[in-house]
């Protein structure tokens, strides 16, 4: 009996030695983590490794010369910053148009500069175009950009390409009340993965995402949209976008606007039109009908007998029910933002927006595609004239329900 069970115990110390070296004896489980690391290409990581940020060291000189370039930028933008309107809670908000003058300010001696909020093309962006081209056929380059974002932080992106693989290295401060540049962020990688793409969006991911909620890429667009397509992406498109409601997500045209979900539209719409939100508690019970009809029909080619039918007129209130979105009445789940690549003019006085939806969670310049159609009245004001999805290709569309929907059936699993 004991010669059996030392037996076992011998063979399992076998087995247990095999498989952990092979015939050359080296480590085929558990390795240690360093002897699996290929850079920056993401091949032949263990997966520990590709989820972890690769830092690279920073000389102190590096680091004070970063500070140094990053602080010339923000002293040309004082003079803007310190008479804008910051807003009124703790974080500063700045107004976009605030924000454009600062990069204009910041641009005007040839350096590479953008706007956070993706609605405005990089100024002096040829040079980074350049370089960019030339790392994608593995050439060594260095190249850098700046940005200002409406948060009044300002940041340095130096870009260091060598056989495919991308060192990254971030400089990042703001402005405090005194208006002096405070740093807040200093870093240096080498990225997990990185490409520069058909249409201009440079994508890179810090580290392997493990899941959306932490998510690692990050998103530029370098080369320029066309100035139409900004103004009407900036004005219709994007104020509008896929949260909440359904206008992008449904194909429609003058003759099936019953499709579209008026009741949910009505916050994104009253906020182009008014300039502020819709008051939750002052339009608990409803919107009155005067201000519902106007605000749909500055957009839409729509009589009041199709609003009121569409959007389910109370004759007895005087009103249309309306409910403020919230998580309790909504699908939860990450957010493509749209942009307008492409605008055609139909030769009947309308113009088809060819837009796609680019999703940072998913790394792609394009989860789906879409064409809206608009025409501008004598007012100069554009209204919606239609609507039509690209399913057949489409890697990820946003899911809609109605928030109606969720009052009907609470009970519901959604």
């Amino acid at each position: 009996m004991k010669r059996k069970v030392f037996f076992l115990l011998g063979a399992a110390v076998l087995l247990t030695c095999i498989f952990l070296w092979d015939k050359n004896g080296k480590k085929t489980l558990n390795q240690d983590k360093s002897d699996n690391y290929v850079q920056s290409t993401g091949q032949n990581m263990t997966e520990n490794q590709d989820y972890q940020i690769n830092n690279v060291p920073m000389s102190q000189e590096e680091k004070e010369r970063n500070m140094e370039e990053l602080f010339a930028v923000a002293k040309k933008c004082k003079s803007i910053y310190s008479v804008a309107d910051k807003g009124k809670s703790i974080n500063i908000t700045l107004d976009e148009q605030v924000v454009h003058r600062m990069v204009e300010k910041a641009a005007e001696d040839g350096k590479a500069v953008i706007c956070g909020s993706h609605d405005a093309n990089m100024i002096n962006y040829e040079k980074v175009h350049e370089s960019l081209q030339k790392a994608e056929r593995g050439e060594r380059q260095e190249t850098e950009f700046y940005e200002i974002n409406a948060s009044g932080i300002f940041r340095r992106y130096i870009l260091q390409f060598q056989e495919g693989r991308l060192v990254v290295t971030l400089a990042e401060a703001g402005l405090d009340s005194s208006l002096t540049l405070q740093p807040s962020q200093m870093e240096k990688i080498e990225v997990y993965d990185w490409k520069y793409t058909d249409k201009g969006w440079l994508i890179w991911e810090k580290a392997l995402s493990k899941n959306q909620e932490m998510d690692m890429h990050v998103f530029y667009r370098i080369l320029p949209l066309d100035e139409t397509c900004r103004e009407i992406g900036n004005k219709y498109i994007n104020p509008v976008s896929y949260y909440g409601n359904n206008l992008f997500l449904e194909d429609w045209n003058q003759d099936s606007m019953d499709k579209i979900e008026f009741n949910d539209l009505i916050d994104n719409l009253y906020v182009m039109y008014m300039g502020k939100r819709l008051d939750a508690e002052k339009f608990s019970k409803g919107i009155p009908k005067k201000i519902f009809e106007k605000v749909i029909g500055n957009y839409f080619d729509i009589s009041i007998r199709q609003i009121e039918t569409y959007a389910r007129y109370d004759e007895k209130k005087k009103k249309y029910p309306w409910s403020p979105i919230g998580w309790w009445n909504r699908i939860s789940q990450f957010y493509p933002f749209s942009e307008v690549v492409k605008c055609v003019e139909n030769g009947d006085g309308t113009v088809s927006a060819y837009v796609e939806a680019i999703f940072v969670e998913e790394g792609t310049d394009c989860s789906f595609r879409h064409i809206v159609t608009l025409r501008e009245d004598e007012n100069g004001n554009w209204i919606y004239l239609g609507n039509k999805v690209d399913r057949k290709d489409a890697l990820q569309i946003p899911r809609y329900r109605a928030r109606r929907e969720y009052e009907e059936h609470s009970d519901s699993s959604y």
